[in-house]
């Protein structure tokens, strides 16, 4: 073996980074594989609900992640047919934890990897990525990877994958899926932030389809058109004036971006799928974050989620590693803990995501007359304190 440790984690996201950092911590040897050669890249997990705020406190993080660049964002509207629904402050759903938190996700992941720096029993390998559980009768006992393209293998007592939805270890561990579902796409861009455009995030439903948009550090603006799946594919096969048509169309906050279009390389689209695993935990091997649980971007809520579990998963570990017992039934027991919530939030984004992406004339206005009468009568609110903010 190249390296012996006590925990092997596949992916430094969000929750691979906290992971680690919390065992690091308890004193156990951690080494992370991260397949990119730094952190620097784009990301679409920028947005940090209130839950994530006040799971960073619980964990003594939230202090230092606040010293470095971030936004907070205390507005939320949505408008339907430029017609202003609903209107709250987050403080008003979360008193205890006051705004969403814009944090650029390299931002964020360096400020974790900065705190890991007083622990020298906590390792971070760049370029190197997992390949496959190593198994020694019927139990994972470590990862093979590829480290600057170099085959090395890598004994732990605990291996994790942390590597999000495209995880290599569900795929090569065996790992079945219990649900999987593809509602909508994503297509994003961003904006130059107009001159006292405030720090709101704002949802709203135009004629031909519907918008997120949310203010972005330092000074721009975050865009995502929703679309049903492969609706990216039709606009590059129609050509980029229906773009732009759709986009000036749709608000004139769009309008400098649209006209100065000649292509379509400013735009990324994120396949809009929910899925989740049928059993997290193989003996030795377990999946936290994303490769266990996706959730829709309906909500912004992945990121709060998949770090949700990695403080989950850093307990039952711990105990695992301490009482010697890293079977498949031991570490199982972060899913008894955590899937009940996972589930509840997918089962609340799954409406959220056919109302959004409703398609013809007669649909999308029954969509929009729901959405309105739900804002009204303070279901949205209920639903989106649920979402922000977790169980009371």
């Amino acid at each position: 073996m190249d390296r012996e440790v006590d925990v092997c984690i596949a992916g430094a996201g969000p929750a691979g980074m906290v992971l680690g950092l919390l065992l690091a911590r308890q004193k156990f040897r951690v080494l992370v594989l991260e397949r990119h050669e730094n952190f620097d890249r784009e990301y679409r997990g920028d947005v940090l609900m209130p839950r994530f705020v006040q799971m960073m406190r619980r964990v003594g993080l939230f202090e230092s992640l606040q010293r470095y660049p971030h936004l907070k964002l205390d507005g939320f509207e949505l408008i339907i047919r430029r017609r202003l629904a609903a209107r709250f402050r987050v403080s008003q759903l979360s008193p205890e934890a006051p705004f969403i938190l814009w944090m650029p996700q390299p931002v964020l992941l360096g400020a974790l990897l900065d705190q890991t720096k007083a622990f020298p029993n906590f390792e971070i390998w760049f370029n190197a990525a997992a390949r496959a559980p190593i198994r020694e009768g019927g139990r994972t006992v470590g990862l093979e990877a590829l480290l600057e393209g170099r085959p090395v293998r890598v004994r732990a007592r605990v291996s994790v994958g942390a590597e999000g939805r495209v995880s290599v270890l569900r795929r090569r561990g065996g790992f079945e899926l219990a649900v999987e579902e593809h509602d909508f796409d994503v297509i994003w861009f961003t904006i130059p932030k107009p001159k006292g455009y405030d720090n709101t995030v704002r949802v709203f439903l135009s004629a031909n389809h519907n918008y997120l948009i949310l203010p972005k550090y330092p000074d721009h603006i975050q865009c995502g058109l929703l679309v049903e799946p492969g609706g990216f594919v039709r606009y590059r096969e129609a050509g980029i004036d229906s773009l732009r048509k759709e986009l000036l169309d749709a608000h004139p906050i769009f309008r400098d971006f649209a006209e100065g279009l000649t292509n379509f390389k400013l735009f990324s689209v994120l396949a809009a799928k929910a899925d989740r695993v049928k059993q997290w935990a193989q003996d030795g091997l377990i999946l936290v974050g994303d490769a266990a649980h996706t959730c829709s971007p309906a909500g912004a809520i992945g990121v709060s989620v998949a770090v949700g579990t990695a403080i989950t998963a850093a307990e039952v570990i711990a105990d695992c590693l301490r009482s010697g017992d890293c079977s498949k039934e031991a570490l199982g027991r972060v899913q008894a803990l955590r899937e009940p919530e996972v589930r509840e939030i997918q089962r609340l984004q799954r409406p959220i995501a056919g109302l959004i992406v409703a398609q013809g004339p007669l649909l999308k206005a029954l969509a929009a007359g729901l959405l309105f009468l739900a804002a009204r009568t303070g279901l949205f609110r209920r639903i989106q304190r649920r979402i922000m903010v977790g169980p009371s």
